[in-house]
């Protein structure tokens, strides 16, 4: 393995992959919007505190896991509104993946600065 890929980013790798598998039971769960948000943005955040400098990498894994395990493991819903509903919350938490990572690990590096406590 090379400086980028080593035991910790795998090992990172597989929590990602674990909390891809809970966002998409969640979305498909829950009737309304707010709690896949909410999940989103804290695994999310959870992935750039865990790995500050490579969380843009892991956010990339979990936004393709979510949309993956989504399309290959679950079934559509049928009424129109669910629909709706569960593919507002699988491309919102795509996106918030993002976001949440940024901002983890951008208070991941503000609390390890010297003199930031």
């Amino acid at each position: 393995m090379n400086d980028f890929f080593d035991r910790r980013l795998l090992l990172n790798g597989y929590i990602t992959l674990a909390g891809s598998i809970l966002m998409v039971i969640i979305i498909k769960v829950t009737p309304s919007i707010h709690l896949p948000f909410l999940a989103a943005a804290a695994l999310s955040a959870g992935l750039g505190f865990i790995e500050p400098r490579r969380g843009w990498f892991l956010a990339i894994l979990q936004a393709s896991f979510i949309w993956l395990g989504y399309e290959l493991f679950t079934n559509p819903p049928r009424i129109s509104s669910d629909i709706e509903i569960e593919t507002f919350s699988l491309y919102g938490a795509m996106l918030l993946t993002f976001a949440g990572s940024f901002i983890g690990g951008m208070l991941k590096r503000a609390l390890d600065k010297p003199g930031s406590r």
